[in-house]
């Protein structure tokens, strides 16, 4: 009888179909394709497919989903939404979007690009954008996001051993042509800058001291301080001189430039 009831719970046992477990996610809504959406996460952009019936969200959304993810994909079964980011960051390019920037500025140009401020968790952020196209990002601060950096960089271009030589990425420049060209700093201090082709070949690799003679990010905001100067945001390294968005001892938002010696070698109205 034992042996009979041990055998029927077996083969009940074999007989029923394993749930598959599921997976929690949170992120951030970055665009939209039907019932499909990218999340951006801290481990990246994920293409999500919603559960069925369930609203689409908005861009900028918070979410806490839970599902299937195989790969770079995700199938969700629940969802729950926050709320939608504000106007300013809704404004952003979408693979900026989800990043959790603050204190976001932007300004139209004649030529019709857009420049972008913002802070983020390890300092200020400058982007440059035509239409929904990000074109150039640079941080004052550490190295950009990761998220960031996949988004903006193909795949061919990741797997490029020489760019594991940079420690701090921190720019990446794509022009309209399609070329690629990233700019960071190797774990010893030594500056680095790399360019591709469209396709992810190597084209060129300069790797040099830092032997700029400007002042640091450090001393500069320190001296606009002595000048008066407040809000001092994103900070700009030249070979001898620096730039900095900041709000003149007037109120206004300007963009200042420092040359070597802490003096203001030019200020220009910087319109929102």
């Amino acid at each position: 009888m034992k042996r009979t009831l041990a055998a029927l719970i077996l083969t009940t046992a074999l007989a029923t179909p394993l749930v598959a477990q599921e997976t929690p996610l949170s992120g951030t809504v970055a665009e939209i394709f039907g019932t499909q959406i990218v999340l951006t996460t801290p481990e990246g952009r994920l293409l999500v497919t919603l559960p069925e019936g369930a609203t689409v969200p908005t861009p900028g959304t918070r979410l806490d989903l839970t599902g299937t993810r195989t790969g770079d994909t995700f199938a969700a079964a629940t969802l729950t939404a926050g709320p939608a980011a504000d106007p300013a960051e809704a404004m952003l390019p979408a693979a900026l979007r989800g990043l959790g920037l603050t204190d976001i500025r932007s300004r139209p140009d004649d030529d019709g690009e857009t420049y972008f401020y913002a802070r983020s968790g390890t300092g200020w952020l400058r982007a440059e954008a035509r239409g929904a196209r990000l074109l150039e990002v640079q941080v004052d601060g550490a190295g950009l996001p990761p998220a960031l950096i996949d988004s903006m960089l193909p795949a061919a271009v990741r797997a490029e051993p020489r760019l594991a030589e940079i420690a701090r990425l921190t720019e990446i420049d794509l022009d309209d042509d399609g070329e690629i060209s990233v700019e960071g700093f190797s774990a010893e201090g030594m500056r680095i800058e790399i360019e591709f082709s469209r396709n992810g070949t190597l084209r060129e690799y300069d790797r040099e001291l830092d032997d700029r003679r400007s002042l640091s990010e450090a001393a500069a905001r320190d001296r606009l301080a002595a000048l008066g100067y407040t809000d001092v945001g994103f900070i700009e390294r030249g070979g001898r001189h620096v730039t900095a968005l900041a709000i003149n001892p007037f109120g206004d938002t300007v963009e200042v430039r420092l040359d070597d010696q802490g003096r203001v070698a030019r200020e220009r109205l910087w319109q929102n």
